[in-house]
């Protein structure tokens, strides 16, 4: 049985402006975190949310990058994106079926 996660923000933050797993231009957020306002670390005066996006060129490298850095695909984009996707995955799939029927012929 799966049970799902739920994150829940305190009522004192802002809502971060983008979500887990969601397609950017620069890539896919894989991490999301909050910096309160006057944080040292950053010396922000200002709240801010980061993101940790997996670039979309190479999948080993993450960024990490402000909110205001990050850009949206445009629905044209981001259908391109997916069609793409779909077809490097059946592409896959056929060569999977293509060994499974090798094992199964010898």
């Amino acid at each position: 049985m799966e049970t799902s996660k739920v994150v829940t923000i305190p009522n004192h933050w802002t809502s971060p402006k983008y979500s887990l797993g969601q397609r950017t231009k620069q890539g896919v957020i894989v991490g999301i975190q909050y910096y309160p306002p006057n944080n040292l670390l950053t010396g922000l005066c200002n709240e801010s949310w980061r993101y940790a996006v997996l670039d979309k060129n190479d999948f080993s490298e993450v960024s990490h990058l402000e909110e205001e850095k990050i850009h949206l695909l445009t629905s044209l984009e981001l259908r391109a994106e997916l069609e793409a996707e779909i077809e490097a995955y059946q592409r896959k799939i056929l060569i999977l079926k293509h060994q499974m029927g090798a094992i199964s012929n010898a």
